[in-house]
C-alpha cells in the first residue's frame, strides 16, 4: 500500500510539471508520515543531509563551474584547431574533427550541454561550408557533446558512483572506454557520410602550421593533463583535481588567453552555484527516498520479482526504463532516482558495477537527444535556430548510432570493464 501511494503521488507530480525535487520529496515525506515506521521524521532531514555531506561531492559543483569558464573562454576553440590540423584534410575530417573535440572538451569539463553552446558555434558554419547539410551538423554536434557525460570527468559518472558508492576513478575509466567507443562510432558515420555524398575535404595542412596550432593549444592541453594524470597516477584526487581544473581555467582565460575579466568571473559562478544549489536539492531528496525505500525493502522486491530472469533480459528491461525516463527528466535526476532501485538487482545477479555505470550513463545520455524533452533538443534549438522538428529529425540517425554502441557495451561487458581491472 505504501508504495502504491508513493508511486501516485509521484506520476501526479510529474504529470503535472512539479519540479523534479518536489516529485521526489513530497512523496516520500507524505508516505512516511502515513505509513512509515514509528521513528522520527526527522530522520529523513538527517538523511538529506547526509546525502550532500561527502567529500566527493564536492568535484561536481567545481567541475560544473570548471565548465562554465571554458565555455566562456577561448580553450575550446584552441583544442578545436589543434584536432582539425591533423584530422581535418582526410574524408569527413571536419565531422570526425567535431566529434573528437567534443570528446576532448569532455574530459576538461565533465557537462555535456557546454560542448553545444562553445564547441558548437564554432564548427557549424565550418560543417555547412564543407558542404554538410544543416540537420546533420546539428546532430552530430548535438550528440557528440553527450560524450562528456562519459568521458572522465563526467558529472554523471561521479554521480552514479556516489549513488552506489563505488570508486569513482574506476566509474571514470569505465565512462573513458565507452565514450571512446561512442567517439569512434560518431567517427565512423561521420566518414560514410562524406564518403557516400562525396563531400569535399580540407586541405591539408603543413607541419609547421600543426605546430602553430600545437602551440596555441599548448596551455589548453594542460587541463586534461590535470585531470587525467593527476587521478590515475594517484597525485590528486577526483575532487582536488576538479579544484585544480577551476583555478588552472582562471588563470588560462584571464592571465594568458585574456578572454575573461576578473569580474566576469563573479557572473560565472552566480550562474554555475545556480545549477549547484539545484543539483544539491535534488541529491539531498533523491537520499530520503532511497532511505525510505530501503526500510519499505522495494530494492529487494524489485530483485524478488526479478528473480529467475537472466543478465540479457535485466540488462534489456534497465535500457527501456532508463531510455524512457531519460526522454522526459534530465540525465542527473534519473540517475539519483533509479539508480538505487537497479543497482541491487544488477549485484544480485553478478553484474559488474563498472559495466552498470558505463550502461547507464550512456543510456541517460541518449536521453538527452530524445525527443520530446531532451536537453540538448532545446539547447541546439536556440544555439543554431533551427525549428524543433527539424532539430528532432536530424537526430535520428545519430539516435541510431547511439544504440548501437548501446547494445554493444551492454552486452560485451569486457569493452568496457578491461580498464578498470587493470589497476
Amino acid at each position: 500500500m505504501p508504495v502504491f501511494v508513493f508511486a501516485g503521488v509521484a506520476i501526479t507530480l510529474f504529470a503535472i510539471s512539479a519540479p523534479i525535487f518536489i516529485a521526489v520529496l513530497a512523496p516520500t515525506l507524505l508516505t512516511f508520515e502515513l505509513f512509515g515506521p514509528p521513528i522520527p521524521s526527522m530522520v529523513l532531514v538527517q538523511q538529506m543531509l547526509q546525502g550532500i555531506n561527502k567529500f566527493s561531492l564536492l568535484a561536481i559543483p567545481l567541475f560544473i563551474f570548471a565548465a562554465d569558464i571554458i565555455a566562456r573562454g577561448e580553450i575550446g576553440e584552441r583544442l578545436l584547431g589543434l584536432v582539425e590540423s591533423f584530422i581535418g584534410h582526410y574524408t569527413g575530417g571536419v565531422a570526425i574533427t567535431t566529434a573528437v573535440s567534443c570528446a576532448m572538451f569532455g574530459a576538461i569539463s565533465g557537462v555535456g550541454a557546454a560542448a553545444v553552446v562553445s564547441i558548437g558555434p564554432i564548427v557549424y558554419p565550418t560543417l555547412l561550408k564543407q558542404g554538410y547539410s544543416r540537420g546533420f551538423a546539428v546532430g552530430l554536434i548535438l550528440s557528440a557533446s553527450t560524450l562528456a557525460m562519459l568521458i572522465p570527468p563526467g558529472v554523471a559518472m561521479i554521480l552514479y558512483s556516489l549513488q552506489t558508492m563505488n570508486s569513482v576513478g574506476d566509474v571514470f575509466l569505465s565512462g573513458l572506454s565507452a565514450g571512446a567507443i561512442f567517439t569512434a562510432a560518431l567517427a565512423l558515420y561521420a566518414y560514410s557520410y562524406a564518403r557516400v555524398r562525396g563531400i569535399g575535404r580540407k586541405e591539408k595542412e603543413s607541419w609547421s602550421a600543426r605546430y602553430i596550432s600545437f602551440k596555441r593549444a599548448g596551455w589548453a592541453m594542460g587541463l586534461p593533463a590535470i585531470i587525467f594524470g593527476g587521478i590515475y597516477t594517484g597525485t590528486f584526487t577526483p575532487t582536488e583535481a576538479a579544484a585544480g581544473a577551476c583555478a588552472y581555467a582562471m588563470f588560462v582565460e584571464t592571465i594568458i588567453y585574456r578572454q575573461l575579466q576578473f569580474g566576469e568571473l563573479f557572473n560565472l559562478s552566480s550562474r554555475s552555484a545556480m545549477v549547484i544549489a539545484t543539483l544539491l536539492i535534488l541529491i539531498s531528496a533523491g537520499s530520503a527516498m532511497t532511505y525510505y525505500l530501503t526500510l519499505e525493502n522495494v530494492p529487494q522486491a524489485i530483485a524478488g520479482m526479478l528473480e529467475g530472469h537472466s543478465r540479457i533480459s535485466v540488462l534489456l528491461m534497465i535500457n527501456v526504463v532508463f531510455l524512457i525516463v531519460g526522454m522526459f527528466i534530465d540525465p542527473n535526476s534519473a540517475i539519483i532516482v533509479l539508480t538505487p532501485l537497479v543497482y541491487p538487482v544488477a549485484q544480485a545477479l553478478g553484474i559488474d558495477p563498472m559495466h552498470l555505470g558505463a550502461v547507464v550513463v550512456l543510456n541517460v545520455a541518449i536521453g538527452m537527444i530524445t525527443p520530446p524533452f531532451g536537453l540538448n533538443i532545446f539547447i541546439g534549438m536556440t544555439t543554431f535556430d533551427v525549428p524543433y522538428l527539424e532539430v528532432v529529425k536530424s537526430l535520428v540517425p545519430f539516435i541510431a548510432v547511439a544504440l548501437f554502441v548501446l547494445v554493444l557495451i551492454t552486452y560485451v561487458p569486457i569493452l568496457v570493464t578491461w580498464l578498470p581491472q587493470l589497476t
